[in-house]
């Protein structure tokens, strides 16, 4: 019998097996907490992890490279430390042993939204049911049959939205080789209900939203419905991205967290209108705010950090809707969507549309946002009409007529009374 510390480590070692190790290396961004600098870093020498943090005070050091400086000699000791073979335990070829790799190898390369998305799937539903299970031995059926326990308690998109975490996950597994196919294919996901149509208001009914919109949203609506911006687009942009006639689009938030724009094409420049209406916004905002620096956010909260579209949505656009009458399920999407709409009842190109709001294919504008309104439904169908009737048609030839009355033509489509028979006999 071994005398040393009964360690994982040290059970493998008597068990003749050797500890699978992966590297795990952090180098953390500075954040600016106004009068310090922070990081936040994952600490593994205790069993679960733990996240912590470390501090500078600004008046000790003053600029931001000194920190990262100071942060990158901080955390070479703790990747060290982390990278000790006595810290990492046997982890075997589990779901949560997979899901480790993916989150140090894979996921910083994603969309932060997708990551949110993930991590959110895996830490509330799949990692507590599956994380201690070995990958060989997850089953379709098993999964299938975890998949229907949630229906109908939760809704067909969160469903789905979970099962491609997974299905995603299970895929690089098979890329790593860790598995030969993956279980979360061939799982039967409830059927999906019927899409509720977006809210496309009249003509009439934009202009008064607008005008019943209070600021900063009132000015961020308009950069949807008349500039082509996704909300995440607007709530990052910067004053140095607006020149005199035009506003470059190259990075976005979610969640206060900035990323890139959404696809390739999401990085474009977008045009000011000939009437003023974007300007007047873009200097609405102006005069409120109190950060002018080229950096800074044109839509900032007092500590001059990304605004919280949730709450602009809560707060602002319901309350206008329910006071207008309006559909209560209006939201940013909604503008975008008469954005595109807009441009095409208003005759703009399919490439033009596409162009503005970011697309890489016209179909996507066309099929995927534009709308029509009632009243360009009812115009097409009166033009319809009018093309058939617009020329009189031919007089046929004159029949005889009788002498006892006279026959009076009427327009086909309206109601004819019916004659008695007994008249006629």
């Amino acid at each position: 019998m071994s005398s040393g510390p009964d360690t994982p480590i040290e059970r493998l070692k008597r068990r003749g097996k050797k500890p699978v190790v992966h590297k795990r290396y952090q180098r953390p961004g500075i954040m600016d907490l106004g009068s310090k600098w922070k990081i936040v870093y994952w600490d593994y020498s205790s069993d679960p992890r733990k996240k912590r943090s470390k501090v500078w005070a600004k008046s000790a050091v003053p600029s931001r490279r000194e920190a990262q400086q100071l942060a990158d000699e901080f955390m070479d000791r703790v990747n060290a430390r982390n990278n000790d073979p006595a810290n990492f335990p046997y982890e075997g070829e589990t779901l949560s042993a997979l899901l480790a790799r993916c989150r140090q190898m894979t996921w910083p390369f994603l969309k932060n939204s997708t990551t949110k998305q993930y991590g959110f799937f895996f830490d509330t539903y799949i990692e507590p049911q599956w994380g201690r299970t070995k990958l060989r031995k997850l089953t379709t059926m098993a999964l299938q049959d975890w998949f229907n326990s949630f229906h109908p308690r939760l809704s067909q998109k969160t469903i789905k939205s979970m099962h491609g975490a997974l299905r995603s996950t299970l895929n690089q597994a098979i890329v790593w080789g860790m598995l030969e196919r993956n279980p979360a294919i061939g799982v039967k996901l409830p059927r999906k209900k019927s899409r509720k149509p977006p809210v496309i208001l009249t003509l009439p009914q934009i202009r008064a939203m607008l005008e019943e919109l209070p600021e900063p949203t009132k000015s961020i609506v308009t950069l949807i419905v008349f500039g082509s911006m996704r909300v995440g687009e607007v709530l990052a942009l910067r004053w140095k991205r607006i020149s005199a006639d035009r506003i470059q689009v190259v990075e976005r938030v979610y969640d206060r967290e900035f990323d890139d724009v959404k696809t390739d094409a999401g990085e474009r420049e977008l045009p000011f209108d000939s009437f003023g209406a974007i300007a007047a916004a873009v200097r609405r905002t102006w005069d409120r705010s109190k950060f002018h620096a080229p950096d800074d956010l044109v839509f900032a909260n007092k500590a001059g950090k990304p605004l919280d579209s949730h709450n602009l949505l809560q707060r602002h656009m319901k309350p206008a809707a329910i006071k207008l009458g309006l559909p209560r399920t209006i939201d940013f999407r909604s503008f975008r969507t008469m954005d595109a709409s807009l441009m095409r009842r208003t005759g703009a190109r399919p490439e033009v549309a596409r162009d503005n709001m970011g697309h890489s294919e016209t179909s996507m504008t066309l099929d995927g946002y534009s709308r029509t309104w009632w009243d360009e439904r009812v115009d097409a169908v009166s033009r319809a009409v009018a093309a058939v009737f617009a020329e009189p048609a031919a007089r046929p030839p004159e029949e005889p007529k009788c002498e006892e009355s006279v026959i009076e033509w009427v327009p086909f489509w309206v109601p004819q009374p019916v004659s008695d028979p007994q008249s006629q006999t």
